[in-house]
């Protein structure tokens, strides 16, 4: 069953532990939904956790209702329900960015993604989303990422991965243990997902300007502690591991 809690006002975090021989003895896999006249969902999860996310979402509103479904980029942890999920929400629209409606979603969709352009703000009602075309951050290069403006959260995907089941929330050294994460599966995956090129430092310039006051991680907690540091660290030390 999916843990449900409030991380911010009308903005839940639904996350599912799966256990897997990682540290830490598996890794959750996060949804965030946010509650506004036109609700959204950012992420679908995979099929195979459909059930329990719909449930967590039940709980807080009449799925019906869910006005948008969006990702950062197209895997199966982000978007494999997306089908299921819209056929629960009749009026519910995929969004993308032009890399992912073109390449995936547009095929694979049974509705019609809307695109979203770099800087673009959705008007939730009370609550504004601002979309940032990021390719490559944090992987993919379909990836964008969302700001939402009112309580400062940017729903970062990959970004800050760490393993294991903590609490939904933390303020504790965020970067230390998803370098950590990263360093094993470079050992035992041998690949890494944190790329690192050309689209690196300019997106991180304009996430750190955002000022994020959370960033709400698709794998592990919600990081409240100081987000625009922990940016400067992580990309430090992805440039540092360059020279390695």
């Amino acid at each position: 069953m999916a843990r449900l809690d409030e991380i911010a006002d009308g903005i839940y975090r639904i996350s599912s532990f799966l256990r897997a021989p990682v540290p830490d003895g598996g890794i959750t896999f996060n949804q965030y939904l946010i509650v506004d006249e036109e609700p959204l969902l950012w992420h679908t999860g995979s099929r195979g956790i459909f059930s329990e996310t719909l449930e967590a979402v039940r709980k807080v509103l009449d799925p019906a209702r869910l006005r948008y479904i969006s990702w950062s980029h197209w895997e199966s942890d982000e978007s494999g329900a997306l089908n299921e999920f819209l056929q629960v929400a009749p009026n519910a629209e995929p969004v993308c960015g032009l890399v992912g409606a073109v390449v995936n979603v547009g095929d694979f969709s049974s509705r019609p993604p809307r695109v979203v352009n770099d800087d673009e703000v959705l008007v939730l009602g009370r609550r504004r989303l601002r979309f940032l075309v990021t390719p490559h951050v944090p992987h993919n290069w379909d990836a964008i990422l969302a700001f939402e403006e009112t309580e400062g959260i940017l729903l970062a995907s990959d970004l800050f991965t760490h393993f294991g089941d903590p609490p939904p929330v933390a303020e504790g050294d965020v970067v230390g243990p998803s370098l950590a994460a990263d360093a094993f599966l470079r050992r035992e995956w041998r690949t890494t997902y944190y790329p690192v090129g050309p689209h690196t430092a300019p997106t991180f310039d304009r996430l750190e300007a955002l000022r994020p006051r959370v960033a709400a991680c698709m794998h592990g907690a919600a990081f409240a502690g100081d987000v625009v540091r922990a940016l400067r660290e992580l990309r430090q030390e992805l440039y540092r591991g360059l020279q390695t």
